[in-house]
């Protein structure tokens, strides 16, 4: 995928070992493809809530379409996870999952 608008400016923040490792945790479920690709998308979509009235800390404060589009891309990350851990699964035990 190319990117359509080259990316040239650069955010700089410190973590504490604790931040940083829910960070990682936190990249890993959501399955984006860096740490730069998570914390780029949660800055957006941080950036997007206060846009639309809502307020940054906490999920009870957002607008309900705003829940309701974080849910959706909740699902999809995790099933995606799913998706994926089936073909592992099905690849290792001798099953192609692209011919069923």
């Amino acid at each position: 995928m190319s990117v359509l608008k080259p990316r040239t400016r650069l955010v700089n923040f410190r973590l504490s070992e604790e931040e940083f490792d829910s960070l990682k945790t936190a990249c890993q479920n959501s399955g984006a493809r860096s740490l730069s690709d998570f914390a780029r998308s949660a800055v957006l979509l941080s950036m997007e809530r206060v846009e639309e009235g809502g307020v940054v800390r906490g999920e009870q404060s957002l607008g309900p379409l705003a829940r309701l589009s974080r849910s959706v891309e909740t699902l999809e990350g995790r099933i995606d996870q799913i998706l994926s851990a089936l073909g592992s699964e099905a690849r290792a035990n001798g099953h192609d999952p692209a011919h069923n």
